[in-house]
């Protein structure tokens, strides 16, 4: 590949992080606190390209760039106008809906006292609801995720929790009881009480017996 054809690729790939960190797209790739440094990775990449092209261009007789090479520039380019969703159900269907046991017990720590059902994330109900039973027995909750069906009428209130960025994307997912599933992949708040895990071969899977499902509108930072 020419040089001049590489630096105008690098030109674009900037620009595309450059627009997806100010429009919070990027919130659909990574965490919330890498905004800046996709930024500034963004703006340096662009800063670099394009002096290389200048210089470059300058010390050539022949500069043209080859038809085929725009090619290189088409899935770049979509990144500037596509919308990409964020990861879904059919993600996290490819996962197991166990939950690992976690490093350090919670106790009650979640919980204020306050009444009323307890908002509480669903990667954390989906951990304790299992290995903290005696302390979520007889306490409502509500949580918002997607929802994922499964077999036989089963489906689940689902996040997906990062650690760094998509790739290492995990789903929690918490079985909910007494209601009929709504459409794959709308986003519910859902209140209930907690519920006897699901036994499974590979391990227990938390439940809520779900009272009121409400639909709502996916939040801007889709992950937990």
């Amino acid at each position: 590949m020419k040089r001049n054809v590489a630096g105008l690729v690098i030109v674009f790939v900037g620009a595309a992080m450059v627009q997806l960190a100010t429009s919070g797209t990027y919130l659909r790739y990574v965490k919330p606190g890498m905004r800046w440094m996709l930024f500034a990775a963004g703006l340096i990449l662009i800063a670099l390209a394009v002096t290389d092209v200048l210089v470059r261009t300058r010390a050539a007789h022949d500069h043209a760039l080859p038809r085929a090479a725009w090619l290189l520039l088409v899935p770049v380019f979509a990144l500037l106008v596509v919308d990409p969703p964020a990861l879904g159900a059919d993600a996290a269907r490819r996962q197991s809906p166990v939950a690992a046991k976690p490093v350090a017990p919670q106790g009650n720590a979640y919980w204020d006292g306050s009444a009323g059902p307890k908002p509480i994330a669903v990667r954390d109900y989906a951990v304790w609801a299992v290995w903290e039973k005696e302390t979520m027995k007889g306490k409502s909750f509500q949580l918002t995720g997607f929802v994922t069906p499964a077999k036989n009428g089963v489906w689940y209130v689902t996040r997906i929790g990062l650690t760094c960025c998509v790739a290492d994307g995990t789903a929690f997912m918490v079985e909910a009881r007494g209601q009929a599933a709504p459409a794959k992949n709308q986003w519910v708040t859902v209140t209930g009480e907690w519920a006897e895990p699901t036994r499974r071969v590979d391990g227990d899977v938390a439940a809520l017996t779900i009272t009121t499902v409400k639909p709502v509108t996916a939040p801007a930072n889709p992950y937990e």
